[in-house]
């Protein structure tokens, strides 16, 4: 039989070491050591709801551990495609390409057409008519205050000259021709030697160089010549003839 199979074997290793240990203590080679205490049980585990667990915390990145072939991670940076920069005036244009479009269909389609018919087998539609706009009458031309400036007249011997109007400027040149002048408020200047002046109207002013013979008729007229010895005839009322 084996010593693990004899019982008491076994209870003589047991006893074995004891006495060794109080052998030694009685030659004091080894100081006596008490026995272990008596472990106590451990308390009945009292059932009841259990803690809430915590949650899991988060993980980091390993480069927390300090690893030598740890490296943060890089962050990419996209770079924003050209092709809107130049897309943009490419859609300005076609806006206003479509908005001339749609002005030139407006007015194309706009415009009269032929009357559009019955159906049915009925004819045009009459549009409505238009009526006629009345042509403006020509406005007569109005001359400014203070009568209008001819171009001078120049009277040869053996011919005259007639002069009349409103408010009218006229020089004559003379040459020992004849001048008929006449109207209302004309302001006339006979330059050189007439043969025969005659001066009619109303309140008319002329200034005579030199003449043969001055005739006055009317009314309220004054002549007056500068040098010469003429014959005066006068007529009228309110007329003056006189060397000035």
């Amino acid at each position: 039989m084996e010593p693990y199979g004899d019982p008491e074997a076994r209870i003589r290793d047991l006893e074995r070491p004891l006495a060794d240990q109080a052998h030694s203590n009685e030659l004091g080679t080894h100081a006596y050591e008490a026995p272990p205490p008596p472990t106590e049980p451990a308390p009945a585990y009292q059932y009841g709801t259990p803690p809430p667990a915590e949650p899991y915390p988060t993980q980091q990145p390993y480069g927390q551990y300090g690893s030598p072939y740890y490296a943060a991670p890089q962050q990419v940076v996209h770079k924003r495609s050209q092709t809107a920069v130049w897309l943009i005036p490419l859609v300005v244009i076609a806006i206003i390409g479509a908005g001339v479009v749609a002005m030139v269909l407006f007015f194309s389609l706009g415009s009269p057409g032929p009357s559009p018919t019955i159906s049915g087998g009925g004819g045009q539609l009459d549009g409505p008519q238009v009526p006629d706009v009345p042509q403006i009458p020509p406005i007569p031309q109005i001359d400014p205050p203070g009568g209008a400036t001819d171009e001078v007249i120049t009277v040869e011997a053996g011919g005259s000259v007639s002069i009349g109007g409103v408010d009218k400027v006229q020089t004559i040149v003379c040459n020992d021709g004849t001048v008929n002048i006449s109207g209302v408020q004309n302001s006339i200047e006979v330059q050189g030697s007439c043969a025969v002046i005659h001066v009619s109207g109303v309140e008319n002013n002329v200034t005579i160089e030199s003449s043969g013979s001055i005739d006055t008729s009317g009314f309220d007229n004054r002549v007056t010549y500068r040098g010469g010895d003429p014959e005066i005839s006068t007529s009228g009322t309110g007329n003056v003839v006189e060397q000035g």
